[in-house]
C-alpha cells in the first residue's frame, strides 16, 4: 500500500507535541490529500478553505477529534521512543572526548 507508507512517512514528519488540536487536524489533512492527490492538488484555488474546513470539522466533532488525537498520540510515542534510543546510544559511548591539539599533517612529498 505505497499511499499508506506516504501518508505515515508525512505524519512521522509533520507530527509534534507541541501542536495545537486544530493545527494537527490541518496538517493531517493536508498530509492526505497529498498523498492521495499529489502535491499539485494542495496548489489548487480553494485549496486552504477546503483544509479550514475539514480541519474544523475534525476538531468540533468528539469522535473524529479523538480519533485525530489517538493518531498523533501514536506518532508522537515513536518519535519520543527514536529520541530515547539516540540518547541511550549516546550514554553507551560515554562523554566526548576533549578534542587534542595537534597539528596538521603536512604534505612531505618532494617536487
Amino acid at each position: 500500500m505505497p499511499n499508506l507508507d506516504s501518508f505515515e512517512e508525512k505524519l512521522e514528519k509533520i507530527i509534534a507535541p507541541n501542536l495545537t488540536a486544530k493545527e494537527l487536524a490541518e496538517k493531517m489533512v493536508v498530509a492526505v490529500l497529498e498523498t492521495e492527490y499529489g502535491r499539485s492538488f494542495t496548489l489548487s484555488k480553494g485549496f486552504a478553505k477546503m483544509v479550514n474546513t475539514l480541519a474544523d470539522s475534525i476538531v468540533t466533532n468528539p469522535d473524529l477529534r479523538r480519533q485525530a488525537l489517538a493518531i498523533a498520540s501514536r506518532y508522537n510515542k515513536k518519535e519520543h521512543e527514536y529520541q530515547k534510543s539516540i540518547e541511550k546510544q549516546d550514554q553507551k559511548s560515554g562523554p566526548p572526548r576533549p578534542r587534542q591539539n595537534t597539528p596538521a599533517p603536512r604534505n612531505f612529498a618532494r617536487p
